[in-house]
C-alpha cells in the first residue's frame, strides 16, 4: 500500500466508514502522504532551508523516471507542472488554484482500496435527500498492520521504516495521531513522535521534503479548521 492509502484507511471509522476529518482536509494531507512517497523514491524533493524563508520549500523533480504506479505518476506529473512553486501552495485547496494538485486523489484513493477489497463504498442519502457514499472496513488486516506498526514505533519504542515515520508526520499535522494510537501517555506519542520525524534518515533532501509536507499539510489543516468555523 502506499503511505496515502494507509493514512486514508485510518481516516475512516471502520464501521461507519465516515471521514474522521473533513473531505477538503484530506486532500492536502493525502498530496502530502503522495510528496512523501515520491520523496522516499527519491523523484521529487523541495529546496534546503539555507535558501532562506523565501527560497526553500520550492518543488524540485529529482528524477523524471515513471514510478509504475498511476496514482504516483499523476501527482509527480502535477508536481512537475508547479515546479519552482512553494509545496505548500500546491497542496493548499484555498491557494490560487493549485488546489487542483490535490483534490482528485482522495476518491481515487478511496477507489483504489474498494477494488483491493479493503473497504466498501456504501451509498445513501443524508435526510433522505443529499447523496452520500461511505466507506466501511471490508477487511481489516491492512489497516491492522499499519496499527500495529504505530503501535511499535510510538509506545513499544522499536525503531520504524522511515515511511512509517513519515505517516507518523503527517497524522501528527491533521491532529490524527491521538485517535489511532491506544495510549494512556498521549505525551509519550507526541515526544516519540517528534523524535523520530527529527531523527536520522537516510538522506536530508528526503527528510526535508517529507517534513516540508507534513509542514504543508498542517498550514492547509489549520487555514481548512479555520474556514469550519
Amino acid at each position: 500500500m502506499l503511505i496515502a492509502e494507509e493514512l486514508i484507511l485510518l481516516a475512516l471509522d471502520d464501521e461507519t466508514g465516515r471521514k474522521l476529518v473533513d473531505s477538503t482536509q484530506l486532500a492536502p494531507v493525502v498530496g502530502g502522504a503522495l510528496v512523501a512517497e515520491l520523496a522516499l523514491m527519491e523523484r521529487v524533493g523541495v529546496t534546503p532551508h539555507d535558501d532562506g524563508w523565501s527560497g526553500r520549500g520550492r518543488i524540485t523533480i529529482t528524477s523524471p523516471v515513471a514510478t509504475d504506479d498511476p496514482d504516483l505518476d499523476l501527482m509527480m506529473q502535477r508536481l512537475a507542472e508547479n515546479e519552482g512553486k512553494k509545496l505548500k501552495d500546491a497542496l493548499s485547496a484555498y491557494s490560487w488554484g493549485s488546489g487542483q494538485v490535490t483534490q482528485d486523489f482522495p476518491e481515487r484513493l478511496l477507489e483504489r482500496l474498494v477494488r483491493a477489497g479493503l473497504l466498501t463504498a456504501h451509498q445513501d442519502k443524508v435526510l433522505g435527500l443529499f447523496p452520500r457514499t461511505t466507506w466501511p472496513a471490508a477487511n481489516p488486516a491492512g489497516e491492522d498492520e499499519v496499527r500495529s506498526r504505530l503501535q511499535s514505533a510510538l509506545v513499544a519504542g522499536l525503531t520504524p521504516t522511515e515511511r512509517t515515520v513519515a505517516l507518523i508526520s503527517l497524522l501528527q499535522s491533521i491532529n490524527l495521531l491521538d485517535k489511532v494510537v491506544r495510549t494512556e501517555d498521549r505525551k509519550l506519542v507526541r515526544r516519540r513522535a517528534k523524535e523520530l520525524s527529527e531523527g536520522d534518515w537516510s538522506a536530508q533532501a528526503v527528510r526535508d521534503a517529507i517534513q516540508e509536507a507534513a509542514t504543508a499539510t498542517n498550514a492547509a489543516y489549520i487555514v481548512l479548521m479555520g474556514a469550519a468555523t
